[in-house]
């Protein structure tokens, strides 16, 4: 097997890390201001980022398109070549998962989260899939959001209306499939500009909550992990989190069994 295969693989690894960061919902009328905590998703592995105040401020990016970006490479499916049914879910989240999963997203103590998007055979087929679940693309330099991009047609627009989403945001800064746009923010906003994706605040709400859950019903707490393991895999049209091993903070990596319908989750979070 050639290099190419496993650096591949390494490169479609996720890892979401802490940033504390405020910024403005940018809202009609007065502008509430929000605590986000900024995460690093980026495709590497790379080091966790370190939690640091920031303050994220609007700014007005004209409405343009971009070139045809270039053709992205397919990647074959690691391990799970089929979209998996949906009648496999087998991991409720119900209210109080929500509502304990967002008091942990505004303290800002829950575990990295390290998930492989590998199933997926390209990073826009991805992001996509993420992007019918209702997250959103944003560019951001020098710790502020300068506007939102559609990473299909490279649209450049404002980025309004972030309150519903969460302060989890991923960056996706290695991945060799959104190279091509990255560089065009970077031409268009500065060197500093990268872009990032938020996902709404129900899902991590209801991802937080019910792993929490889990740990404590087997006798842990989620302060005792550093980093939950997992990857995504498609479901039809949508995609679901399968989370298989915690990394404790006394080095052991442990089984985690869990697997979540994200559009489920999302449901049920526009229902509480």
């Amino acid at each position: 097997m050639t290099s190419r295969g496993p650096a591949l693989r390494w490169g479609s690894r996720a890892v979401v890390g802490t940033w504390a960061v405020a910024f403005f919902a940018l809202q009609a009328g007065p502008d509430p201001t929000l605590a986000l905590e900024e995460a690093a998703e980026t495709v590497a592995r790379v080091r966790p980022v370190f939690e640091e105040a920031v303050e994220l401020a609007r700014a007005e990016p004209p409405r343009e398109t971009l070139p045809e970006p270039e053709p992205e490479p397919e990647r074959a499916p690691e391990a799970e070549p089929e979209a998996r049914p949906r009648h496999e879910i087998a991991t409720p989240v119900i209210a109080g998962d929500l509502r304990s999963g967002d008091a942990l997203l505004g303290g800002g103590n829950f575990p990295v989260l390290s998930c492989s998007y590998s199933s997926f055979p390209s990073f826009r087929a991805y992001a996509r899939a993420m992007s019918a679940l209702g997250a959103r693309f944003v560019v951001v330099q020098h710790r502020e959001i300068v506007g939102g991009v559609d990473v299909e047609t490279g649209l450049v627009r404002d980025a309004s209306g972030l309150a519903a989403f969460s302060p989890r945001a991923r960056d996706y800064t290695s991945e060799p499939g959104l190279s091509f746009l990255a560089r065009a923010m970077r031409d268009r906003f500065g060197a500093a500009a990268v872009v990032m994706m938020l996902v709404p605040r129900s899902v991590d709400a209801g991802l937080f909550g019910r792993i929490a859950r889990f740990l404590e019903e087997r006798g842990e707490h989620h302060q005792d992990y550093r980093e939950i393991r997992g990857r995504y895999e498609r479901s039809g049209s949508g995609i679901l989190l399968r989370v298989e091993s915690g990394l404790r903070r006394d080095g052991r990596e442990v089984a985690i069994d869990l697997l979540f319908d994200l559009a489920d989750i999302a449901d049920a979070g526009a229902r509480a």
